[in-house]
């Protein structure tokens, strides 16, 4: 039976960079909730994601193909034009492809339907071979699969449909408590599944037993002579830290997730990261359960040593790590990407400066802690970002640069800012301490959000004329106010905010224009 809603518009992709996902985005979560599938919302977008990207990169090469055969004459084997193609790019990107699909009408069509069970339909230009999509076992596991058509035999279009499957009878018991042998068969089909080692260590670092599955995890023959191998084959910093370490001090001789590589005797360019926890028997014998993390060679990037110190490292870091290249990253690595692809989309540039703090700087660092002050002011800007949906990316002395999806939470954003501005003030004044403003300025435009740098040090940032125009808009802001674009209030009021009230319309001379920028204030309520 038909739902009786409204079918979205078909969203028209020619490429990747595209700012696309917000909208597909939006209009899944309809579908969804009409299929009860809310909950499924994250997997459901990164498997419309996988689909997209197989389809979108299917159309790319077929129109390069056709295209150098058809207007450079360059025929031969198909391995020539691969090349090309692949040479193309990464060069490029999909920016020149993407471009004369745009020109030449071809598009991947991206339809939701209203249909019991159908959740989105993608219509493409060119066959393409749904059986590299990366995530066929996440939709088997969420009771999705796909259909594939094609319009007519001698039609190159198809139509791939991901539907919900039928409901499926569960045969076990949901919720229910795993009795202790139950447990423990789980435990050792588990171990012998995903081929666990055991090795037990006395204190003092001898090598007492090991598994079979430990020795043919490291390739060696079920043997005595093995062991003695193996023994030598554990590198010095595993006694070191957890024999006469870890094991014998502190945690009751508990010991977790600890990788150490080893190399494996006679391959000289072949070892193994082994994940290892355990714990030390009250005969002081120690129990070691060894998992395979990745086989490599020594050039191998994965660290060693203690997941946890990792993980304080980590916990250090990612505060100086945009919000925005760790939420890309996350998708990236979802996708089995291993690095972070330039992205085209319209987005609000906001950006914030505290006016006056460097002859603040200057006049008042002996009465207080200049940096207590900056960062006192700036968490509640970036707390305004957060809260309001955007992401900081990067902060430049005593100003913010952030980017927004939605041109009216920028100015949510804004307004927030300057109200949390006008109570520290009001504070600031009752204590006798200089008063310190912000300006702010804004506008809505396309940017390309990409890789800036060289390997040794990247940024992934928004570059283009959005963001120095909006920089510009921000330098002839009046301290204490919001400045907007026209184009940023036109953009806004398209999307029916009358609760953003703007002043009048007036024009700016700014740095690097002939033409006059036309400008207003976004009035406080």
């Amino acid at each position: 039976m038909t739902a009786n809603i409204n079918l979205p518009p078909p969203v028209l992709v020619t490429s990747l960079e595209h700012s696309i996902w917000l909208g597909l985005h939006s209009n899944l979560e309809t579908t969804l909730k009409r299929l009860s599938l809310t909950r499924f919302s994250e997997p459901t977008m990164l498997i419309l994601h996988d689909l997209i990207d197989c389809a979108v990169k299917a159309m790319h090469r077929s129109l390069f193909m056709k295209l150098v055969e058809d207007e450079f004459g360059i025929g031969g084997e198909i391995t020539n034009l691969e090349s090309l193609y692949s040479a193309e790019v990464t060069e490029h990107g999909s920016q020149n492809i993407a471009q004369y699909c745009s020109k030449n009408g071809w598009h991947v069509e991206i339809i939701f339907p209203v249909e019991e069970d159908d959740i989105v339909k993608i219509i493409s230009p060119v066959k393409w071979d749904i059986a590299k999509c990366k995530t066929a076992k996440l939709m088997d596991a969420l009771d999705y699969e796909l259909n594939e058509t094609a319009c007519t035999e001698s039609s190159d279009i198809s139509i791939v449909t991901l539907q919900k499957r039928a409901d499926k009878q569960l045969s076990v018991q949901l919720g229910s408590l795993l009795e202790d042998t139950a447990s423990l068969n789980s435990i050792q089909n588990i171990n012998g599944k995903l081929g666990y080692g055991v090795i037990l260590f006395s204190s003092s670092g001898e090598l007492i037993a090991a598994s079979r599955a430990m020795l043919a995890n490291v390739q060696m023959p079920v043997n005595d002579e093995s062991i003695t191998s193996l023994c030598a084959a554990i590198p010095f910093n595993f006694y070191n830290d957890i024999i006469w370490g870890l094991a014998l001090t502190g945690n009751d001789g508990v010991f977790e997730n600890y990788r150490v590589r080893m190399h494996i005797p006679g391959e000289e360019k072949l070892s193994i990261l082994f994940n290892v926890s355990g714990y030390r028997d009250d005969q002081s014998v120690i129990h070691s359960l060894w998992q395979i993390v990745s086989l490599a060679d020594r050039g191998a990037s994965l660290t060693e040593g203690s997941i946890l110190s990792e993980v304080r490292v980590h916990k250090i870091t990612r505060n100086y790590v945009p919000q925005l290249v760790e939420k890309k990253a996350r998708e990236a690595v979802r996708l089995g990407e291993d690095k972070l692809t330039n992205e085209e989309c319209f987005v609000a540039v906001l950006f914030c400066d505290i006016v006056g703090f460097t002859s603040y700087v200057e006049t008042n660092s002996s009465s207080e802690s200049i940096i207590n002050t900056l960062n006192t002011i700036l968490r509640r800007v970036s707390g305004s970002i957060k809260l309001h949906n955007g992401s900081i990316d990067k902060f430049m002395g005593d100003s913010v640069m952030a980017i927004f999806r939605d041109p009216a939470d920028a100015i949510f954003a804004a307004l927030d800012m300057q109200n949390h501005s006008a109570d520290i003030n009001g504070l600031r004044s009752r204590a006798g301490q200089d008063t310190l403003q912000l300006r702010i300025g804004i506008h809505w435009g396309e940017v390309v959000i990409g890789n800036v740098g060289t390997a040794e040090r990247l940024d992934w940032t928004a570059i283009g004329d959005v963001v120095n125009t909006a920089s510009r808009i921000e330098k002839n802001c009046h301290p204490g106010s919001i400045l907007i674009s026209q184009i940023m209030r036109d953009a806004v009021i398209k999307l029916n905010h009358p609760e953003i009230k703007f002043g009048e319309i007036f024009p700016l001379t700014v740095k690097g224009k002939r033409e006059a920028l036309l400008v207003c204030h976004v009035q406080k309520p």
